[in-house]
């Protein structure tokens, strides 16, 4: 069986080279293009659907290859005899002379010089970026020549320089074959093998991809490939997902992701764990495992990453006036509160964020030491380009609180707290610790819930009615008065992510120039629904009456907060108490 074999030329003559020695590497079904480093990283996905066992090319070519393929890929080096002609060729120059180029290309000629007493300049090169200042420097020394791989040889044409290609001959790239022979031998003996592991990660339903610095994707099974919606021909993850590579960066930093701390991406689809894989060469490997949002209930902290603004709302319900009616400019750290879904995520994107930063958001629903530890240590690498957005700070101890608020005072970051309640009432409950409500005390703002701001409903709703035109090719112009009636009669308990879904389906479900009242039976429906989870039947509650009247209080209390989401505003105003009253039943 044939190896099939890509050989990268990056200049002309060694692509001739290669073709012309076809016949005397008959093991090998051999493809050559020709193509230099700018040319050939935007070819690398199609590489690997052709089936290719490995790659052979030279010099900083090769080398680019080898970061950013899973393939094997052999350099041509320079050999003795490549040595010999080249210094044969530059000691006939009277003119000055440099060497400027990649280590794997230069390094045996420099040798090869210092053993014939011959004083050649060099300057070493780690990336094509670099080559333009080296001719510069070159340059301004009086160099006339330059020697060096075809890049450079190229560039010195264009800053007035003569340029000597340093060529490989047949005998090095006889040998590179002989190399990737051996090579392919050893790696069928491993492909056996992994070809064996793969099909038995390729039936498990949790997704598992190993990925490099690069965000190139080294393997994936078909359930990681499903979960982040990656084709087979998508080979890096950062294409897909930006904020991944701030994910590799923490994991980096010894930041280790488990069962108890996890990242979940920013739509909600999929959940993911990893850690970095121990590597004896410099390059960084991580291991990625990923599992539906919806599965990842049990851990104690999520976190992830928002990059300004997005679209699922439109740009006027993003603005700093849609939330606060406070006009005063604000200032870091502060702490948001407000009801589910009445937008404190939303007025933190949309009045402190900008496009030069990100936002790490963090979700705490239990307090462990394992991840409380692994928590303090991700805040510990944020920079001062990034806003911490933190909910759930209640659900950790008030120790934890005391501890997690002085190592926010040493964070780079600038620092936004999410609650449901009052941060003045949840201090008086003793729900949150003194020193982190101190922490920032200086500015709370008060996010109203859509029943509060009623008068800007009609706003919000054309508003979502030209995103929503958009998104399904829809025309409608308006909305019947009696619709209108309707939407302010509802109660909105779910606030503006309540009114972004019946929006959508009313534009779903309208076919004409005005949403009519023919949409109606879908708020209607959403209405009995809510009325029936807010129901206290016995029967459908599992409400003991078999109890003293105290106990029975209590239960009801503790049926109509989880109804409630846990909002205790919600809970107090449907037993027509207030919150300390509230309070204190429970406690009792």
């Amino acid at each position: 069986m044939s190896i099939k074999t890509l050989v990268v030329a990056p200049y002309a003559g060694l692509a001739e080279l290669t073709n012309s020695l076809k016949a005397d590497l008959e093991e090998f079904d051999i493809t050559v293009i020709q193509g230099d480093l700018s040319e050939v990283l935007p070819q690398i996905d199609s590489f690997h659907l052709q089936g290719y066992d490995l790659i052979i090319s030279r010099g900083g070519t090769a080398t680019l290859l080898s970061k950013h393929s899973y393939l094997p890929v052999i350099d041509i080096q320079v050999s003795g005899f490549d040595i010999l002609r080249m210094l044969t060729l530059v000691k006939g120059f009277q003119a000055p002379v440099e060497m400027i180029g990649f280590r794997n290309v230069i390094e045996g000629i420099i040798s090869g010089s210092n053993l014939m007493d011959m004083d050649i300049s060099y300057t070493v090169i780690h990336h094509q970026d670099e080559v333009d200042q080296a001719l510069q420097a070159a340059k301004s020394k009086g160099v006339k020549v330059i020697v060096g791989d075809n890049i450079t040889v190229k560039k010195a044409t264009g800053h007035g320089m003569q340029g000597v290609l340093i060529t490989s001959g047949p005998e090095s790239v006889k040998a590179a074959f002989t190399q990737a022979k051996q090579i392919y031998k050893i790696s069928q003996t491993y492909k056996v093998k992994n070809q064996a592991f793969e099909t038995l990660l390729s039936t498990m339903e949790t997704g598992y991809a190993i990925v490099d610095q690069e965000g190139t994707v080294k393997y994936a099974n078909q359930a990681f490939r499903d979960l982040l919606k990656l084709k087979e021909s998508q080979s890096n993850l950062f294409r897909s997902y930006p904020y991944l590579q701030k994910l590799l960066v923490n994991l980096g930093q010894g930041i280790t992701l488990d069962h108890q701390m996890m990242m979940v991406d920013q739509e909600g689809q999929f959940a993911l764990t990893g850690d970095e894989i121990p590597m004896e060469s410099d390059l960084k490997v991580y291991y990625l495992k990923a599992r539906p949002a919806a599965q990842a209930a049990d851990a104690d902290i999520h976190f992830g990453y928002s990059a300004g603004l997005n679209h699922t709302f439109p740009p006027l319900i993003m603005t700093q006036a849609v939330y606060s009616k406070e006009k005063a400019s604000y200032t870091l750290p502060m702490a948001v509160y407000g009801e589910e879904g009445a937008g404190r995520r939303l007025f933190v994107l949309g009045s402190l964020m900008d496009h030069s930063k990100t936002m790490v958001e963090i979700k705490i629903f239990k307090s462990a030491e394992a991840s409380f530890r692994a928590l303090l240590a991700l805040i510990s690498i944020c920079n001062e380009d990034q806003i911490l957005y933190i909910s759930g700070a209640e659900n950790l101890t008030l120790t934890a609180q005391e501890e997690f608020a002085i190592a926010l005072e040493k964070v780079a970051a600038k620092t936004v707290f999410s609650f449901l309640e009052d941060p003045v009432f949840m201090l008086e409950q003793t729900q949150i610790d003194k020193k982190l409500y101190n922490f920032f005390k200086k500015q709370i703002v008060y996010i109203a819930p859509l029943h509060e701001r009623r008068e800007d409903l009609e706003e919000y709703i054309r508003a979502f009615l030209i995103s929503f035109n958009e998104k399904y090719g829809k025309q409608i112009v308006g909305v019947r008065p009696e619709v209108i009636e309707a939407l302010h009669d509802h109660s909105w308990a779910n606030n503006l992510f309540e009114l972004k879904d019946v929006m959508e389906q009313f534009v779903q479900h309208t076919s004409s120039e005005y949403i009519d009242t023919n949409v109606l039976p879908i708020l209607y429906g959403l209405q009995q629904n809510q009325k029936n989870k807010g129901s206290l039947d016995p029967e459908l509650t599992g409400l003991n009456l078999n109890q003293t009247l105290d106990h029975i209080e209590k239960d009801i209390i503790q049926i109509v907060l989880e109804q409630e989401g846990m909002n205790q505003s919600h809970a107090a105003n449907r037993l027509g108490i207030n919150r300390s009253t509230l309070w204190r039943k429970l406690k009792g």
